[in-house]
């Protein structure tokens, strides 16, 4: 078993949840930082939210696996559990075994860990939910977005919960602006990987929805809301906090994968949507370095 989850975990990009996993962890709690000019969160306990957020990612890999695998056998015959490289008893281990491991990881952290544990309690929610009533459609993305938001937003708090700010206060509504930014980040990604111009009836995507125009409008705007919310929270006009315009550096990548798009391209550019995300991950992170004191 041991040899089929190492080769499983190998199949996947590790060097991305890994880079989410920093990216989230030391980019959003700089933005909470400068929000309110904190003092700096301790490396260890940023390490140790960024291993968490990187190997819970390859978790959540575990479970879509599992909960797609018909989808799988059609349109993607190489995936690990489809071709038999791994197995759902696998699968179901690691979740099991990961989720143990990382509660106890951050155990002696107090106020994360009950964070952790919201997270993982809505994530089997949602699983009970869809085992019970098959809802919602897993055919219809636009139904499963409002679904998996929450989700995201409880990892910010969780977030949150390790930085300075949140071992003694709640969160503010500067707090939840920049965790809503971070939020609208990530799910532009989601979109930009399913929009594709011409896809065919059984491809999850939300063009069968919105249609290839809304759903390219929606993708474009994501980053500027996103932009939005994180200049909301960490207010650069102010003296002193003139840093907080670089959440604006990211912006150029996704209006040129809007151009690409418009020209004719077959879908939108996933590999500048991935990069647009890595870029404002590290924005936030620079942020917090100069305005964060």
């Amino acid at each position: 078993m041991i040899t089929r989850l190492t080769r499983y975990a190998l199949a996947y990009p590790l060097w991305f949840y890994a880079a989410v996993g920093l990216g989230w962890s030391y980019g959003l709690t700089s933005a909470y930082q400068a929000a309110h000019r904190t003092g700096t969160a301790p490396a260890a306990g940023l390490a140790v939210t960024a291993a968490t957020i990187a190997v819970t990612f390859l978790l959540f890999r575990a479970v879509d696996d599992v909960r797609d695998l018909e989808y799988d056998r059609v349109q993607n015959p190489r995936r690990p559990l489809v071709t038999g490289a791994v197995r759902v008893r696998d699968l179901k281990t690691l979740f099991v075994l990961g989720v143990g491991v990382l509660l106890l990881f951050n155990a002696p952290r107090g106020l994360p860990v009950a964070g952790y544990a919201a997270v993982l309690g809505y994530l089997c929610l949602t699983l009970l939910v869809e085992w019970r009533w098959k809802w919602p459609d897993a055919d219809r993305p636009l139904l499963n977005l409002p679904v998996n938001l929450p989700l995201q937003t409880l990892i910010c708090l969780y977030v949150y919960l390790g930085s300075t700010r949140g071992q003694s206060e709640p969160p503010s509504g500067r707090d939840i602006a920049a965790a809503l930014g971070f939020v609208l980040a990530l799910t532009h990604l989601e979109f930009a990987r399913r929009l594709v111009r011409d896809p065919a009836p059984h491809i999850r995507t939300y063009v069968h929805q919105l249609g290839v125009r809304d759903t390219a409008r929606v993708t474009l705007a994501l980053p500027f809301a996103a932009a939005a919310l994180e200049l909301a929270a960490v207010r650069p006009w102010f003296a002193g906090q003139a840093a907080g315009w670089l959440v604006l550096l990211s912006l150029p990548l996704p209006l040129v994968a809007a151009h690409r798009f418009r020209r004719g391209a077959a879908r939108w550019s996933v590999g500048l949507a991935v990069l647009y995300l890595l870029v404002s991950f590290a924005s936030f992170a620079a942020i917090g370095l100069f305005d964060g004191r």
